[in-house]
């Protein structure tokens, strides 16, 4: 350095530029290069730009008017930032899981000392925004930011300093979060947000004149993903609606290894089989009136034992030994889709007549609440095509999930789901690039916001911040706009490159006549694509025709840590890949949803996960809590009378015909930590010398 100090890095950069905009006059870009430049830096002017850029985004400076260029003045206070944001995001990194998990926990506990009348305030300027406006510009600002991260990090990988590894990991947080908010959030196209899909490739094929977002496109698209609504929104009180028939579904799943009482410890892991019963109710909000007592009206499946050897009722009853070519970690995963199935027959069955007793006769429900998401548990395509045991179980999943989202568009149901556990960040994004905005322009309580921080949690902890903060017992509900999401969202790799030129079906079509020209020369592949029945096959109907509407609804008062509001998705029939208005259908599934859920109200359930051991509240409505109160009571009923139904068959074959009990008993430690083994060197099998996943030609 001409100087002798310590050489310039970024942190100096940003050190620099802000001690320059807290002067009363400002400073602009040529200004901090200027003294930079004096005092040993050797970077380009542009890399300055960049700076401000990112100094801007963060909310850290406010552009000043100016006639003789652009400058710069202090936005919101820098030195009240926690957790030292500026080394954060190169903390935040899969090589230290343990540190990231550390700070994603600070990062979640902070959230809930910010002060009531803080997220209040924040929640009264978002209600006079308009949700399309925030996504539009959070995206812009997002996209800016990476951009110029990507165009410090092509100059620093020409001339190398220490600080390079931290400056990628840094772009590489930035590009995950507009992947998951861009694609997997809202399925944006190509055209109007393209994102390099990894790092390398960003800073090989960067063009500084080439900006990540399209404007004048991604104007268009939001109009299709986002409702013409403020961000949030209040929810008026709606008169009870009795004539409406609403119904709820909710699963349970009993795991563990098949065993004659008194050998519990005898059979290890491969012999004694895995087995999974997954049962499934569905109950409505009437009741059923015998004499002087009244009695819930509600399906369970199966019926009783010996009825899910019924075709109707399969994967209710679920063991390694039936499925021989599926491998452990395959095995696992299925008896996951396997529940999917189940539910959505229930839901399915709720969409039509049945029967209660001989001459008790339920009409349809018009609303369905079911537990978690109302999209099927697995939708890669590649999963879908497969003619193993576990492709088989992926296609009757999407059949069903079709037949209901038919029943929605041909029969007028609505269809929502209440999902407990949400980890999708679409809202939160936006909301903290828009509170930096807050503190940037000052004449506010929030003097600062941390959004690199805030970025780390997903949307259900800061949402059930800002919509239950400050709020009291009868308070109007509150709620944040509409978002939808189309299905190719949530294909793993269709997410990333989907293109608005061609419909969202394109690449299975590609496929397809890929496999006609012989191509394709798999012969498992081939017997798959002689039986596709192209534009009428249900995944490539989803793709085309499916929505998902997800929302928060803010119905409860404050919320401690620990508790979370519940995401609240609806599925929208409608056209995904052309012009179609899918607002006036997604509207009218919105109110019927609110309707429902304004006339049961929400409720605390404790315990309600069945996969967790430790105690958790949930906040649900009231008739999801019923509706798994029943299956819990169902789902051990059907245990036992499955033991006692396995015990007698066996005792008319083994030895003197003498009754033997068997059981479903739990895994041990031993033999957890021998399935644990098992599926980790099945998965570095597969990621080393093992045979690679075949994906689909882009």
């Amino acid at each position: 350095m001409a100087d002798g100090s310590v050489p310039f890095t970024t942190d100096r950069r940003r050190e620099l530029f802000l001690e320059a905009a807290a002067r009363p006059e400002g400073t602009t870009v040529a200004d901090v290069y200027r003294s930079a430049m004096e005092l040993g830096d050797t970077v380009t002017e542009e890399a300055y730009y960049n700076m401000a850029r990112r100094l801007e985004h963060r909310g850290l400076l406010l552009q000043m008017p100016s006639d003789g260029g652009t400058r710069y003045r202090i936005g919101s206070t820098s030195d009240r930032r926690w957790l030292e944001e500026d080394e954060l995001s190169t903390l935040v990194n899969p090589e230290y899981p343990l540190l990231a998990l550390a700070i994603w926990k600070e990062a979640r506990r902070q959230i809930h000392e910010i002060p009531e009348t803080l997220w209040t305030e924040l929640r009264e300027r978002l209600s006079a925004k308009p949700g399309r406006e925030l996504f539009l510009e959070a995206i812009l600002s997002y996209c800016e930011d990476f951009h110029a991260q990507i165009d410090d990090l092509a100059r620093l990988e020409r001339d190398p300093t220490p600080e390079l590894s931290d400056r990628r990991q840094e772009a590489e947080n930035s590009r995950r979060l507009l992947v998951h908010l861009t694609k997997h959030g809202l399925g944006l196209p190509r055209e109007a947000v393209d994102i390099p899909l990894n790092l390398p490739s960003a800073i090989a094929e960067f063009d500084p004149n080439k900006p990540y977002a399209d404007r004048t496109i991604l104007e268009v698209e939001l109009e299709r993903r986002v409702a013409a609504e403020p961000f949030i929104v209040d929810v008026p009180a709606s008169s009870p609606d009795h004539r409406l028939l609403i119904g709820a579904v909710d699963g349970s799943s009993r795991s563990g290894l098949l065993s004659f009482l008194g050998e519990e410890g005898d059979l290890a892991l491969g012999h004694a089989p895995m087995v999974s019963l997954n049962t499934s109710i569905g109950l409505v909000d009437r009741f059923l009136r015998e004499g002087s007592q009244t009695r819930p009206l509600f399906i369970r499946l199966p019926e009783k034992p010996e009825d899910a050897q019924r075709p109707d009722n399969r994967y209710t009853v679920m063991a390694k030994l039936l499925y021989p070519d599926m491998s452990d970690a395959q095995y696992m995963h299925s008896i996951w889709n396997a529940m999917d199935v189940v539910e959505a027959r229930t839901v399915l069955g709720l969409l039509k007549r049945w029967s209660a007793r001989p001459k008790v006769e339920v009409p349809p429900s018009d609303v369905v609440l079911r537990d978690g998401p109302v999209s099927p548990q697995d939708r890669d395509f590649f999963h879908y095509s497969d003619l193993g045991s576990y492709g088989q179980i992926v296609r009757e999943m999407i059949e069903l999930n079709w037949d209901i989202a038919k029943k929605c568009k041909e029969d007028g149901h609505t269809v929502g789901g209440i999902v407990k556990h949400a980890e999708l960040s679409v809202f939160t994004p936006i909301i903290n690039w828009f509170a930096a905005r807050v503190a940037q322009k000052g004449g506010s309580q929030i003097a600062a916001w941390p959004m690199q921080s805030m970025n780390l949690v997903p949307d259900q902890v800061i949402i059930t911040r800002l919509l239950t903060a400050g709020r009291r017992k009868g308070d109007p509900w509150t709620r944040t706009c509409i978002v939808m999401r189309p299905f190719h969202a949530l294909e793993p790799k269709q997410a990333r490159l989907y293109e608005r030129a061609a419909p969202p079906s394109d690449f299975v079509f590609r496929a397809y006549r890929r496999a006609l020209d012989g191509a394709d020369a798999d012969r498992e592949q081939r017997l798959f694509w002689d039986t596709f029945r192209r534009e009428n096959d249900p995944y490539v109907k989803m793709l085309e025709n499916v929505f998902y509407a997800t929302f928060f609804l803010g119905a409860v008062p404050r919320l401690d840590i620990g508790t979370s509001l519940p995401r609240i998705e609806g599925l929208v029939t409608a056209s995904t890949g052309s012009t179609e208005d899918p607002w006036p259908v997604a509207n009218r599934h919105r109110d019927r949803l609110l309707t429902a859920l304004q006339q049961h109200g929400f409720d605390v359930s404790a315990e309600h996960s069945m996969f967790r051991s430790d105690a958790a509240i949930d906040v649900l409505p009231r008739l999801s809590i019923r509706a798994h109160d029943t299956v819990k009571l169902w789902a051990a009923d059907l245990l036992a009378r499955v033991q006692e139904y396995v015990g007698s068959y066996l005792a008319r074959y083994v030895n003197t015909k003498k009754f033997r009990g068997v059981k479903v008993r739990p895994f041990t430690r031993d033999e957890l930590k021998i399935l644990y083994d098992q599926l980790k060197r099945e998965r570095e099998l597969q990621a080393g010398t093992g045979e690679p996943r075949r994906m689909l030609d882009e």
